[in-house]
């Protein structure tokens, strides 16, 4: 059987690229219908926008990459959304509406629909089966499942497994365990899912002082992909701001219940903020992420994946200046400095076990270095090994340079310290000496230069004596200490 031509896909509200429908069903006014990219629908399909004159436009929305099977029935007289990545099986009918039918003695078609204001969405990466039947006021969650023949008429939680007629939650998957739960009650069903509420599988931890500008484009870019994901939360920890970021949480408290916030009665400074922040999440991860950093398109979702994949490890390392999309496993601190090397004192590229930050004894041990969550990556993994490493650009930035801090003191002064206090305990000299040279030109020397071309020479203070104590005895030190002297 053939595709559609371009013909009548320009029949649609929209029709997006390397978007196939097959010959052989029929749309009943195509301008309420919204097709996004990569989407494949078979044939046999019947998509029905009722009243294409009333209320907004397009009533019937596809999105992209959804695949839909044989004999799909969509009628729409409100809205009716596939969100992205929706996998629908044969004969599924879907509707946001229904015939009335109490008025006695009136055929049931002269009675009327129930309602035109409900609407059903299916959730992104969702899963309906063949023969399903999803009538009403309905919102599928994200990533669950809609069991074969079954007739769903209430919303669905994200991530649970439904089924029956009507449909009740068989299996709900529970962040602790790592693992689908089968359920027999609707009372376990509700405490599973407090419990994942309280214990979400991530924790983005957002310390935060007089940015908030910044703060509500990264909340905008973590709430745009997560909504009420109850996987998800994000604590905000305000160190006594003085401009407009209570307003601009508030806004978001309003919207989303997986938000979390504390406001310092006093600024604790930068560190002990960063580890406050940390001690509010409640997730099996916790995720810190700077206010000035901003989550891509299509990262989020994708990042629950490796968590729950790789579960089993204690630090993750997202590798933020790679391109591309791969993501490795590792064991051992000297292993993992060779992956993330200076990039590990970076606070949005760390994901650390809540268990295993928790176990740590002496948490604040470089509390007053800038990189005292450089020490619990390497803490983590002197008590376990496994570690995973995240290759992917996953940020766009607002271009702050941090403020308050001597370059030379801390990442040559504390970035050392750290390491060096692992030394018979995971890392040896040698592993320290490989990275500290590569370090030096790949990232200290570039630094330097910007601060003293563009005249921040209060930031390289002292430098040069933090240089010759922690390079003075390397062979390349000379070399080296010339090449920054030529810097002006």
């Amino acid at each position: 059987m053939g595709w559609i031509g371009m013909e009548t896909a320009a029949l649609f509200n929209r029709f997006g690229l390397n978007s196939h429908v097959e010959e052989g069903g029929q749309s009943i006014n195509p301008a309420g219908i919204a097709i996004g990219t990569n989407v494949y629908i078979r044939s046999r399909y019947w998509f029905n926008v009722i009243d294409p004159h009333i209320g907004d436009m397009p009533k019937i929305i596809i999105g992209d990459g959804c695949q839909c099977n044989l004999g799909l029935i969509l009628s729409a007289v409100n809205r009716i959304e596939l969100e992205t990545n929706v996998l629908i099986g044969p004969n599924v009918y879907i509707s946001d509406t229904d015939h009335q039918y109490r008025e006695v003695g009136v055929p049931v078609l002269s009675q009327g629909i129930t309602t035109r204001s409900d609407q059903v969405i299916i959730g992104e990466g969702a899963w309906i089966g063949a023969n399903a039947v999803i009538v009403g006021n309905v919102r599928i969650g994200r990533g669950s499942v809609v069991s074969a023949n079954s007739v769903v008429v209430r919303n669905v939680p994200d991530y649970c497994v439904v089924g029956g007629a009507p449909a009740k939650v068989l299996k709900v998957y529970q962040p602790a365990t790592n693992e689908w739960v089968r359920t027999n009650t609707q009372q376990e069903v509700e405490q599973l899912l407090k419990q994942r509420k309280e214990e979400p599988l991530l924790s983005i931890c957002i310390p935060t002082y007089n940015r908030s500008t910044d703060l509500e484009k990264c909340l905008t870019s973590i709430y745009s992909q997560i909504g009420n994901c109850d996987l998800f939360e994000v604590c905000i920890s305000d160190n006594a701001s003085d401009d407009s970021t209570p307003s601009v949480v508030e806004r978001f408290r309003i919207k989303y219940n997986n938000l979390k916030y504390q406001r310092n009665a006093t600024n604790i400074g930068a560190d002990r903020n960063i580890q406050h922040v940390l001690g509010q999440g409640r997730g099996k991860f916790l995720k810190l992420q700077g206010d000035d950093d901003f989550f891509m398109e299509n990262t989020l979702i994708p990042l629950l994946h490796v968590l729950y994949k790789h579960h089993d490890c204690a630090v993750f390392h997202i590798d933020l200046l790679k391109g591309g999309y791969w993501v490795d496993t590792g064991e051992g601190l000297a292993e993992y400095l060779k992956g993330s090397s200076i990039s590990g004192t970076f606070i949005s590229s760390m994901i650390l076990q809540r268990d295993a930050w928790l176990a740590l004894e002496d948490k604040s041990k470089y509390i007053d270095s800038s990189f005292n969550q450089l020490y619990w990556q390497y803490a983590i993994l002197a008590q376990q090994p496994k570690f995973c490493i995240i290759h992917r650009s996953m940020f766009t930035y607002a271009g702050n340079d941090p403020i308050g801090y001597n370059f030379g003191r801390v990442f040559i002064e504390s970035y050392q310290k750290i390491l060096q206090s692992f030394i018979d305990n995971g890392l040896t000299e040698a592993d320290i000496r490989e990275n500290k040279k590569n370090v030096l030109y790949s990232f200290i020397i570039p630094w330097y230069a910007r601060f003293v071309t563009t005249g921040q020479n209060d930031r390289v203070e002292g430098f040069e004596q933090y240089f010759t104590e922690y390079y003075g005895e390397e062979k390349y030190y000379e070399e080296a200490l010339q090449q920054l002297r030529a810097i002006t």
